[in-house]
């Protein structure tokens, strides 16, 4: 299917990382293909791959999450990163918002259906600028 979008998924848990995998599986609209444990690694997973979407944890060690969407959305105003944590503070949407990422998701709440979502609106939005 060419109209995959490809996925960098960043998280340091590696259970998240396989459920995540799994889930965009089976959707056929999404393709894995990179992962990262951190915010460093993050950076350097995005600048070989490039990918359609970034989902990115908030809390890691070495480099969070927030950090490694700044440097990623610096090199790459376009790049579309979703925020992911497991704790769903409304907050975390504002802050999504304020640095140019595309949106924020408790992992809980994790669905293809909603990145989906977001992705387009992101899209509409670049297209209109």
């Amino acid at each position: 299917m060419t109209d995959q979008l490809s996925v960098l998924v960043v998280d340091d848990q590696a259970l998240f990382r396989e459920i995540a995998n799994s889930m965009f599986e089976v959707t056929g609209e999404f393709k894995v293909i990179a992962e990262a444990e951190d915010g460093v690694d993050a950076i350097a997973a995005y600048k070989r791959n490039r990918p359609d979407l970034v989902l990115m944890d908030i809390q890691m060690a070495r480099m969070n999450g927030l950090d490694a969407t700044r440097e990623i959305l610096r090199m790459d105003p376009h790049a579309s990163v979703v925020l992911i944590s497991m704790k769903a503070d409304p907050q975390y949407s504002q802050i999504a918002d304020e640095m140019g990422a595309i949106g924020f998701v408790a992992k809980r709440d994790l669905r293809p259906s909603s990145l989906k979502v977001m992705i387009d609106k992101a899209r509409s939005r670049a297209n209109a600028a």
